[in-house]
């Protein structure tokens, strides 16, 4: 018995969207009066963490946090280290 063809309304939809970006950071991440987001660290360059004064080595997965409406006061921080600082300012 020849195979029976499925008509397109009878074959699944493309996926659904992911719900959240890619740069998104984890919803315990964000803070009042910040923009935080994820960044891959696959641009090459080396970053100082505020947190441990230690380098943020390229390709390291990271956190860039800055001042809502303003980029000068954009920092890269290691995920734990930003998790510590939020906890020492009393954020969650």
């Amino acid at each position: 018995m020849p195979r029976r063809h499925r008509a397109a309304r009878d074959r699944p939809g493309p996926p659904a969207p992911s719900p959240r970006p890619r740069t998104a950071a984890p919803v315990w991440a964000s803070a009042d009066g910040m923009t935080v987001r994820t960044v891959s660290g696959e641009t090459g360059k080396v970053y100082r963490c505020p947190g441990c004064q230690q380098e943020i080595k390229p390709g390291t997965p990271h956190l860039v946090v800055m001042t809502e409406g303003g980029v000068e006061g954009r920092r890269h921080w290691h995920t734990p280290c930003w998790r510590q600082e939020r906890r020492r300012r009393g954020l969650g």
